[in-house]
């Protein structure tokens, strides 16, 4: 048998499942009866046992916020959809996920202070008609969060965050845009994509920028370089 679990009941967020109820749209996870249908069917189940959706599920359910957003489960589901068609309450644990991931990126994201005002020389406007010459869809991005909710490199390094590099791209932040290592490891996944509903093409703005700033004089971050000689 697993080993139990002790729940303090001052610990959970009663509001938590509401949250995701909003981010969602409608109450349909709520319904889950524990049945273990989706855990069952659930194709990264097979590979590793940790991956187990009814599980995460009931700790929403419960409010164990804190739980919940350290799961692997929630920010590494592939959404295969076939917890959906097995489960008899209709719980599309894609969508919980989903939500999960968003409200866990806008609480790490709150606390960060205030950087000061950015000075209006230090936009480049040209920067941007340039990027934008070679990926035009740069410029639909609202900066919702999804591309960073769903990328990999995020997950092992929040320092690497889509969102914020295609920010910087838009707001003309040239030299900051060039010095960001997203630029560099981003791994064309296309999971950003699958995910924007604008349907920005990140990993070909990422192909872009890295020629533009070969082509004004940057070079491959000494970082990435001594990694890879320690690899080597």
């Amino acid at each position: 048998m697993g080993k139990t679990q002790e729940i303090l009941v001052n610990r959970l967020d009663s509001g938590f499942k509401l949250r995701i109820s909003e981010r969602m749209g409608n109450r349909d996870f709520l319904h889950c009866l524990a049945c273990g249908s989706c855990t069952a069917s659930c194709p990264v189940r097979r590979l590793d046992e940790k991956y187990n959706p009814r599980r995460i599920i009931r700790m929403a359910i419960l409010g164990m916020k804190e739980e919940v957003y350290r799961s692997d489960f929630v920010w590494m589901c592939s959404y295969h959809s076939t917890c959906l068609h097995r489960c008899p309450q209709g719980v599309d644990i894609g969508a919980v996920a989903d939500g999960v991931v968003q409200l866990a990126e806008e609480a790490r994201l709150a606390p960060a202070p205030d950087k000061g005002v950015i000075e209006q020389d230090r936009l480049d406007q040209e920067f941007k008609r340039r990027v934008m010459a070679e990926v035009a869809e740069v410029s639909r991005c609202f900066v919702c969060g999804s591309c960073t909710a769903v990328c990999p490199e995020t997950l092992f390094d929040p320092n690497k965050d889509p969102r914020r590099f295609i920010r910087l791209v838009n707001l003309g932040l040239r030299d900051e845009a060039f010095q960001d290592e997203f630029k560099d490891i981003c791994a064309t996944h296309h999971r950003c994509l699958s995910r924007c509903p604008q349907g920005v093409q990140i990993s070909q703005i990422m192909s872009a920028i890295k020629g533009l700033a070969v082509e004004d004089g940057y070079s491959y971050p000494e970082s990435l370089a001594e990694l890879e000689k320690a690899e080597g």
